[in-house]
């Protein structure tokens, strides 16, 4: 038989494409079905070639803690192994992994006391060092010694520094961070200054420093306090979780224990410490309630008297964000717990309320609802029985801070283990969530789409707190 060369290369390549194609579908059948032993061998040679390699770069200062408890957590994951318990060692090995991997990512020699924003909404912009432009923020931009950030009066920002404290920065806010103090103090890592606005503060392993014209707030670990500067750079410091040792710029210190504030005038001089009362729970209506205005256009809203409080502040807003431009309602000093209202205009609407003690001292805002009000054009929507999509879950881990993020539809609401989320324009969510109990931990993560359909998913993380 004779066969022409073009035939017997168009056979050839045929033959080679047919044998490519198969080696390509045994490796994904491969990866996809790898047994778990393979798995947590292969996991675990990543783990060691991570942990060596920060070995070798040397660990930055700040980041030791976090350093060990990565390589505790590789050697039980030898140990796992040694013992043939292959899901454990594997279940180890990505843990310690991730944390190797997010040291590697928050290493920076040249400078200290340096952090990475993980999440924005709106505009936030940033001022590199001894640079006079402002440049747009972005998600996971480094911050380094003597950066400035600033927020928009519609922006916000949470800020991961690397000893595992978390800023939580308002709108219309300004601060800088840098290692060491000005004027002549001791140099502390992960100090910020805040210049204008207010921040929340929820440290992890370690303590952390916030310092004003006014005062300085040296907040203890796993606690989470909010200090604001006022128009008058006066500066109130509150501890909702933990401890914190405020100190005003003439000197006189008072230590806040867990729902205590003070208050620093312009001249530094520190009030006496006053209770704060716990936020309100939201009763009515639900979630993602829907109004048709063609029907009814009230609505009611209530929440729970609060131990201690005598009036409350309410603030309805077509912003997630709450900021002044996008209020629709706000009332103060409110004495009933519930509050009628006249919806005019279609849209969805987020609420919360603050309680307030006899003395004036505010808690902490309530986590927000929201409803909608719509149009009987719209209100098949409310007839919708498919639950909205919750997919590409994911976290990384830095001590027993954890930052979750994922996609769902457009108009869901998201929350994590009951806090809000704010979801972008393109369905996706990002957060950074602290767990203070220690072992084996369900974050639960749910989306509530318009029509009141529910998902739900469920990681269960390993919080270790030394």
């Amino acid at each position: 038989m004779v066969v022409s060369v073009d035939k017997a290369r168009k056979w050839g390549m045929w033959i080679f494409f047919v044998l490519l194609a198969g080696a390509v579908g045994a490796g994904v059948f491969y990866i996809l079905h790898e047994p778990v032993e393979r798995k947590a061998e292969r996991v675990l040679r990543q783990a060691s070639a991570a942990q060596e390699d920060l070995r070798r770069a040397g660990i930055q200062e700040g980041l030791g803690e976090q350093f060990d408890q990565a390589s505790r957590l590789l050697d039980e994951a030898r140990n796992d192994w040694e013992h043939g318990e292959w899901a454990a060692c594997l279940a180890r090995g990505e843990d310690a992994l991730r944390r190797f991997r997010l040291i590697q990512g928050l290493s920076n020699h040249d400078f200290a006391g340096s952090g990475q924003i993980i999440s924005l909404s709106g505009r936030v912009e940033v001022q590199r060092a001894h640079e006079p432009r402002w440049e747009r923020a972005r998600e996971r931009q480094a911050l380094f010694n003597g950066d400035f950030v600033r927020t928009a009066s519609d922006a916000s920002a949470e800020i991961l520094f690397s000893d595992g404290t978390v800023f939580k920065v308002g709108p219309e806010s300004l601060l800088e961070v840098h290692r060491g103090a000005r004027a002549g103090r001791t140099p502390t890592a992960g100090e910020v200054k805040v210049r204008v606005g207010q921040v929340n503060v929820f440290t992890a392993l370690s303590p952390s420093s916030v310092v004003t014209d006014a005062a300085r707030a040296d907040v203890a670990h796993e606690s989470r306090v909010g200090v604001a500067v006022l128009d008058d750079s006066s500066t109130i410091v509150a501890a909702y979780e933990g401890r914190a040792r405020v100190t005003g710029s003439d000197g006189q210190s008072v230590d806040l224990g867990r729902r205590q504030a003070v208050t620093a005038d312009t001249a530094g001089a520190l009030s006496a410490r006053r209770a704060v009362p716990e936020p309100p729970t939201l009763q009515q209506p639900p979630a993602n309630h829907m109004i048709n205005l063609d029907r009814e256009n009230r609505v009611v809203l209530s929440w729970r008297e609060v131990a201690g409080a005598t009036r409350y502040d309410l603030q309805v807003s077509r912003s997630r964000l709450f900021n002044p431009g996008a209020l629709e309602f706000e009332t103060n000093r409110r004495t009933a717990n519930t509050a009628t209202l006249s919806v005019m205009l279609p849209g969805t609407y987020h609420w919360r309320v603050a309680a307030l003690s006899a003395a004036g001292e505010r808690s902490e805002w309530s986590s927000a609802r929201s409803f909608q009000a719509l149009r009987d054009t719209r209100m098949v929507e409310m007839f919708d029985t498919t639950p909205p999509k919750l997919e590409d879950i994911r976290w990384t881990q830095m001590g027993n801070v954890f930052i979750f993020q994922g996609k769902t539809q457009l108009g869901t609401t998201v929350t994590i283990n009951g806090e809000p989320v704010e979801v972008t324009g393109d369905g996706t969510f990002r957060k950074a969530v602290t767990l203070y109990r220690e072992g084996r931990v369900d974050v639960v993560i749910r989306a509530t789409d318009p029509s009141g359909n529910v998902s739900e998913h469920t990681e269960q993380v390993l919080v270790e707190v030394d």
